[in-house]
This record gives C-alpha cells, structure tokens and sequence, in this order.
C-alpha cells in the first residue's frame, strides 16, 4: 500500500499499541505491520512515476534464481579503466552503451522482456529508478522495531548474496564488454567510463566499437561532448 504521510501511521500504530517496523532511506519510507502488511511512503518525486518497477524486477530475478540457481559473477572489472601510454595529441571519441546495466539485466535473462520495455517508458526519473532497481538487490536493510508500540531497537537484514552476485554479473559483464574492445582497439584505446569507452577517433575505429557492441545485441551512441584528460582513471597495466 502506498501512503502520502507514513508519520500518521506510525503515530497510529503507537498510540494504538501496535507491532510493527520501519525503515527509512533517501527515496522512500517502508513500514512492515505485525501481519507481514508492507506500507510505503515516496520521499524522491523523481521516483513518483516507477516505484513499481522495483517490485517488478525484484520478482524476475527471484524467478531467474528459483529456475536457474545461484550464478558465478563474471570476473570482477574496475568501473573506470585507463591506458597509461596512450597519446593524448590524438582526437579522441567516445562510444556510449545505451541503458547498459538495464539492457545486459535483459539479455541475461534475469528480467523479462515486459519489465525491461516497462523500464525504458519515458517516465520523469526512471534512469534514476532503473539503476536503483539493480543497486539494491540483496542488500542489507536497517529497521526500527516496535513491540506494542514501544521501540526496542535495530534489526538488520542481512545481504542476499545470490541477488548481490546477479548486480555484480550485470555490472562486471559491461566492464567485459569495454574490456574486450579495448583489447582490440590495442594502442589506441584511451579509457572506459562504466559504460562508455573513449579511443583514437578514425572511421575504421568507430566501425569496429560499434559492429563489436552491437554484436552484443546492445545499442550505442557517439559521445563527442565528454572532455578526456590524461590522469585520474585506473590505468592499465
């Protein structure tokens, strides 16, 4: 149930006596009733229009996992990755992987093609919205707990380990992506930035980013605007 003012609640439940427990983070107020009843509060209006979404893909991934079992996240990849020698006189273009994480999430077959269109609506937030839907799952969550109406402390979920390595796959599989284009592209790989991988601008070399990220099954874009300097990425060994 979703609620415009979870305080009222809360002070209901306390005067009334009440079993219950609360949690509250930047984008929203949860409270879970003795009778496992779950109330939410929106405190992001960025989140208004997609606060479904979550429920959404929290249910896919638990049908991936009840299916398929626990996964091996693929090799771990730093989120930023530099080469050190290249030669930054070069003109230098930008390849960016659209909706990335949202996209892999797809092709992985951790949600379903009707969650992934929902996800791309053109919904004030939803970025923001697809990329927390991936970022929480599995972890820990702090609670407040009320026993007949009084507060008698903290209570921690634990992390999930098995949603926690389906985030972690969904975010080192893109870094593989960048990773193996970089191999390619040899000398004139300058950088990656999570999802978006800057090199020697020459036709032959945007042809091959391209053709490779679409072989994926991804789609991308040009980033001309996006200034590199040399310095402050991870480099490459």
């Amino acid at each position: 149930m979703r609620v415009k003012n979870s305080d009222s609640f809360i002070d209901n439940f306390i005067s009334l006596r009440k079993s219950f427990k609360v949690r509250k983070s930047p984008n929203i107020i949860e409270i879970i009733t003795s009778t496992g009843q779950k109330i939410y509060q929106n405190r992001n209006e960025r989140f208004k229009e997609g606060l479904y979404l979550f429920n959404m893909v929290r249910r896919d991934v638990d049908n991936f996992i009840n299916t398929n079992g626990e996964i091996t996240p693929y090799e771990e990849l730093p989120v930023n990755y530099a080469n050190t020698k290249f030669d930054y006189s070069k003109k230098i273009v930008g390849v960016d992987i659209n909706n990335a994480y949202w996209t892999v999430a797809y092709l992985k077959g951790y949600i379903t093609k009707k969650t992934y269109e929902k996800g791309l609506e053109q919904k004030d937030g939803m970025k923001s919205i697809r990329l927390s839907c991936l970022s929480t799952l599995g972890k820990s969550k702090l609670y407040s707990v009320y026993q007949e109406g009084e507060y008698i402390g903290e209570e921690q979920v634990k992390t999930d380990q098995n949603l926690q390595d389906i985030y972690k796959d969904i975010r080192y599989s893109t870094y593989g992506v960048m990773y193996e284009i970089s191999e390619v592209l040899g000398k004139d790989f300058c950088c990656w930035r999570t999802d978006c991988i800057f090199f020697y601008d020459t036709p032959q070399n945007r042809k091959l980013v391209i053709d490779m990220i679409e072989d994926y099954g991804l789609t991308c874009k040009i980033d001309e605007k996006t200034e590199i300097k040399k310095g402050g990425l991870t480099p490459r060994s």
